[in-house]
């Protein structure tokens, strides 16, 4: 019980850093996202009338509702417990991520991916359902990375991702390394970049079962992890819940051995506690990594 009641203590004050900047905004409204917004009940569970690869898509998502883009990013936003609206914020997270890359030189176009991120309850505020929920969304994500390449074969198709979004990318990945559909010559992702992932910080590394060591090798043209030891939510919800550390904490675990397309970055400088701050802070890292 005592674990418990700090938890909520330490939680409570760590929980504004989950929570996506803004409200919601035109200029949110005006960014192409793929949705798989209330296709997941409270339980983590699948809800009925979805299918676990099928997704929505708002406004012009190239390869599926608009013509091919030659260079596409798609940004997969992080848990969201502590706002009245978070898919409004959840867009508004995205707009950011359009606006920053746009700043920072990224001459492609950026698509948002919007999931339940605020399912679950209970004493850990609905982490474990969203756990469930962003390993899920892997598949339909996967799904829409099929969908993309076979409208637009000739597209450079990227990750980008903040927090929990990490779980949603990885299990993509590893997704799509099972998939027969996705083994043509250019079926790639040709970057990956997570910032401030909560997720295991022995994931990508071949000790851990290999499935995501091999899906990066073999899946991916490079991976570029952004971890930040001072990362206030991560110090505090990651590894309070999971008695662990977060890859977005540490980078990869000491002695694990990396795919030789995997380099983790320290930015811990210009980051510095703020969980929020990593878009209005590397997304020049992010871009010169591309």
């Amino acid at each position: 019980m005592a674990h418990r009641r700090q938890f909520l203590v330490t939680t409570a004050a760590a929980l504004s850093g989950l929570a996506a900047l803004g409200s919601g905004s035109a200029a949110a409204a005006s960014v192409p996202h793929v949705s798989t917004r209330d296709h997941f009940d409270d339980d983590g569970s699948l809800a009925s009338g979805h299918t676990t690869r099928g997704y929505d898509t708002s406004g012009d998502v190239p390869g599926v509702d608009a013509g091919c883009a030659s260079d596409l990013t798609v940004f997969v936003h992080g848990w969201d417990k502590d706002g009245d609206d978070p898919e409004a914020a959840a867009l508004d997270k995205i707009a950011t991520a359009d606006a920053e890359l746009s700043a920072a030189g990224y001459g492609g176009a950026v698509v948002g991916y919007t999931w339940d991120n605020d399912k679950g309850g209970g004493w850990d505020y609905g982490w474990s359902e969203s756990q469930d929920i962003a390993q899920a969304n892997g598949r339909k994500l996967a799904q829409f990375a099929v969908d993309l390449k076979a409208a637009c074969p000739g597209a450079t198709l990227r990750f980008a991702s903040h927090s929990l979004g990490a779980q949603v990318v990885f299990s993509a990945l590893r997704t799509l390394d099972g998939r027969s559909d996705w083994t043509d010559p250019g079926h790639e992702v040709a970057t990956v970049h997570p910032f401030g992932a909560a997720t295991d910080n022995e994931v990508p590394g071949e000790e851990e079962g290999r499935a995501t060591y091999e899906a990066i090798r073999d899946r991916t043209g490079h991976v570029h992890n952004y971890y930040n030891e001072a990362d206030d939510v991560l110090q505090w919800v990651y590894n309070t819940i999971e008695f662990d550390q977060a890859l977005g904490e540490t980078g990869l675990e000491d002695g694990d051995t990396p795919p030789g397309n995997y380099t983790d970055h320290d930015v811990e400088g210009q980051v510095g506690d703020d969980h929020s701050n990593y878009l209005n802070t590397i997304a020049d890292d992010i871009v010169g990594d591309m």
